[in-house]
């Protein structure tokens, strides 16, 4: 039995697709399996994982129901007692990544650890979680599910939620740790990715699934509770936002009035 299996979906990212490979192959750790799960790319994904087939120990491409069914797609065929969702353009950070990752030995239900943001223009930014994570810390939001390693066991018991179709990993997130499973951290820098995802820019679905995740798992009246915090969170996030636009509007003014009053 492979100690991992990195399932990867793909559509239309050839690009993507590359950059995950080549992220993937160089790894020191070997003792993992690679399976990809392709929606049926027409821009030379297929072809791509034609090429590599021997690297892979499954792969299709074919139409699906989407991101979340191309995972559970993956898992059904998964060997690995630890399951990694690297989709095409996530990148490990280094090629012993996952080497670091299983140095310590890690025998929890969910492992997690940090990951770099990439955003447009070129920026980073490093992310840490927090060293413990609960049932309530999950209300408010969820792990990056690029950087988790969860036991196949209970993904193959349990698959990813079809009809959530942005925050399915954070109502499993929910899920489990309301099963009493165990969530470990580690300290290491696993995956660098790109925020430009559908959740990122689905913003009024993903708020919608938020809700329906605070109350398919949390009582009414906390659900309620929680799901009003976080409308004011928003609101007052919103504000912020504007009032760093507005000043540095204002700033760039008195810069460029400062500038022709000099001449």
């Amino acid at each position: 039995m492979k100690k991992l299996s990195i399932i990867t979906v793909n559509y239309n990212n050839i690009a993507g697709l590359r950059k995950t490979y080549e992220s993937i192959q160089p790894q020191t750790f070997r003792n993992f399996e690679w399976i990809v799960v392709d929606g049926g790319s027409t821009d030379g994904g297929k072809e791509f994982i034609q090429e590599h087939q021997s690297e892979m120990s499954w792969w299709c491409s074919e139409r699906d129901g989407g991101i979340y069914n191309g995972m559970n797609k993956g898992i059904a065929h998964a060997e690995g007692e630890y399951l990694m969702f690297l989709n095409s353009g996530d990148e490990l950070i280094a090629s012993d990544t996952l080497e670091r990752v299983f140095a310590s030995a890690p025998n929890a239900d969910v492992i997690y650890g940090n990951w770099i943001e990439k955003k447009k223009y070129g920026f980073k930014k490093k992310c840490i979680p927090p060293k413990e994570v609960n049932y309530y810390y999950f209300a408010y939001r969820p792990l990056c599910h690029q950087t988790t390693f969860i036991r196949s066991s209970l993904l193959k018991q349990s698959p990813y939620n079809e009809s959530y179709r942005i925050c399915a990993d954070w109502a499993k997130w929910v899920e489990l740790s309301k099963a009493g499973c165990t969530f470990q951290y580690i300290p290491v820098a696993i995956c660098l990715y790109f925020r430009d995802g559908v959740s990122y820019h689905a913003v009024k679905q993903k708020k919608e699934e938020h809700k329906r995740i605070l109350s398919e798992f949390y009582p009414t009246d906390l659900a309620d509770i929680l799901y009003y915090l976080m409308m004011k969170k928003d609101e007052r996030l919103k504000v912020i936002r504007r009032l760093v636009w507005l000043s540095s509007a204002l700033l760039l003014m008195v810069i460029i009035l400062s500038f022709w009053l000099c001449l």
